[in-house]
C-alpha cells in the first residue's frame, strides 16, 4: 500500500501543474513572460544608452588628448627647427673663426720661417765672420814665439830667456816614476821555454827561483790563401743536358777575388793615399810575384764600394733633411785629373755626407741627390 508521504507529494505535483497548466491555457504566464522580457529589454537599452554615452564621452576625450599633444609635438618641433637654426649659425661662426686661426696660424709658420731662415743666414755669417776674425787675429799675432816664423824677421824682437828653474836633477825618467813600457800581446802559440845555462847546470850551488821574465818576439806575415773548387760535369745521354754542382757565392770567374784583397787594396788607395800602381806593386811584393791585379780593377774599388752603400747612403740623406740644421762646407779636390770641389754635410748629431760637384757656391748645391754623388 503506498505511503502517504508519497500521496501528500503527488497530490502537490499534480496541484502545481495543474496551476501551470491553467496559466498557459489562459495566457496568463505568457503575459507574465512578456512582461519580464520588456522590463529586461528596457533595462538593457538603459545601460546600451549609458555605455555609448560613456564611449562617446572617451572618444572625445581622447581626440582632445590627441589634439593637445599634437600641439605639445608642433611646439616642440618648432622649439627644435629653432635650436637647429641656432646650432647652425654658431657652426657657421665657429667655421669662420677656425678658418681665420688656421689662416694665422699659416701667416705665423710662414713668418717663423723667414725668421728661421734669417736666423741660419745670419748664425752662418756670425760664425763665417768670427772665423775671419780669429784667422786674421790669429795671423796678426803671429811670430816666432807662437809659429815657425824666424827670430830674424822680426823688426823689434826680445831676447829669448830661458825661464827654467835648474833641479839637479839627472835629464830621463825619475826614480818612482812607473815606466811607459810595450803593451804585451796575446801569444799566438805555445810559450817556449828556454834551456837553462851551461854554467847552471854544472854547478849544483844554483837554485831555480820563483821569478820568470817574460819577453815576447811580435811580428807579422802575409799568407797567401787560396781555395780551389772541383765540381764534376755529368752528361744526360737522353736530352745531351750537361751539369754540375753550383758554386759558392761569388765564385763566378776561373780566378776570383774575395773582399779582403779588395779590402785592403781599397785601404791602401783612399785612406793610405797610396797611388794605384804602388799599390798593386805592394801586394805583388808581399806574395812573392804571385798576386798582380790589374789597374782597372784597382780603379774601380770605389765605384762598387760606393754603389754597394747606396741605400746606407740614400738613408742617411733622408734623415739629414729632416735635420732642423745642416752645416755645408766646401773643399778642393781632383777627380780623375781634374779640379772639383767636395762638398762635406754634417748635421749636429753626427752625420755626414760628402759630394763631389764642379762647381761652387749656390750652382753646386743645387741636385744635391744621392744618385748623383
Amino acid at each position: 500500500m503506498p505511503d502517504t508521504y508519497d500521496y501528500i507529494t503527488l497530490m502537490c505535483r499534480l496541484k502545481a501543474a495543474q496551476a501551470r497548466n491553467k496559466e498557459l491555457e489562459s495566457g496568463e504566464r505568457y503575459v507574465k513572460l512578456k512582461e519580464l522580457h520588456q522590463k529586461d529589454c528596457r533595462d538593457y537599452e538603459h545601460k546600451i544608452l549609458e555605455l555609448q554615452t560613456e564611449i562617446a564621452e572617451a572618444h572625445k576625450e581622447t581626440i582632445r588628448v590627441r589634439n593637445y599633444w599634437f600641439q605639445v609635438l608642433e611646439d616642440m618641433l618648432l622649439e627644435f627647427e629653432a635650436m637647429q637654426k641656432k646650432v647652425e649659425r654658431k657652426l657657421k661662426e665657429m667655421e669662420k673663426r677656425v678658418l681665420f686661426a688656421e689662416k694665422q696660424r699659416d701667416d705665423a709658420l710662414d713668418k717663423v720661417k723667414e725668421l728661421r731662415l734669417q736666423f741660419y743666414k745670419t748664425a752662418a755669417r756670425l760664425e763665417e765672420e768670427q772665423g775671419k776674425n780669429l784667422k786674421l787675429r790669429a795671423q796678426i799675432n803671429r811670430d816666432y814665439e807662437n809659429s815657425s816664423i824666424p827670430s830674424s824677421k822680426v823688426l823689434r824682437r826680445k831676447k829669448i830667456t830661458n825661464s827654467r828653474e835648474k833641479t839637479g836633477r839627472k835629464p830621463g825618467a825619475q826614480p818612482g816614476h812607473k815606466g811607459h813600457s810595450r803593451k804585451k800581446q796575446e801569444p799566438t802559440r805555445p810559450a817556449i821555454l828556454l834551456p837553462p845555462p851551461e854554467e847552471v847546470l854544472e854547478d849544483c850551488a844554483f837554485k831555480k827561483t820563483a821569478r820568470t821574465i817574460i819577453k815576447q818576439l811580435v811580428r807579422v806575415r802575409m799568407v797567401l790563401d787560396v781555395t780551389e773548387y772541383h765540381a764534376d760535369v755529368y752528361y744526360n745521354s737522353q736530352t745531351g743536358e750537361r751539369v754540375h754542382a753550383a758554386f759558392p757565392d761569388g765564385v763566378i770567374d776561373d780566378v776570383n777575388y774575395d773582399g779582403s784583397i779588395r779590402a785592403f787594396l781599397f785601404l791602401l788607395n783612399n785612406d793610405c793615399c797610396t797611388s794605384i800602381d804602388k799599390s798593386r806593386k805592394f801586394l805583388s811584393d808581399l806574395t812573392g810575384g804571385k798576386l798582380n791585379i790589374s789597374k782597372g780593377m784597382i780603379s774601380k774599388l770605389s765605384r762598387e764600394f760606393a754603389l754597394k752603400t747606396e741605400s746606407e747612403r740614400r738613408t742617411a740623406y733622408a734623415e739629414m733633411l729632416l735635420s732642423p740644421v745642416m752645416h755645408t762646407d766646401c773643399t778642393n779636390a781632383r777627380e780623375n785629373g781634374k779640379n772639383c770641389q767636395v762638398y762635406v754635410c754634417v748635421t749636429p748629431d753626427g752625420k755626414a755626407l760628402y759630394f763631389a760637384r764642379e762647381k761652387k757656391g749656390h750652382e753646386g748645391v743645387k741636385g744635391n741627390d744621392l744618385s748623383e754623388s
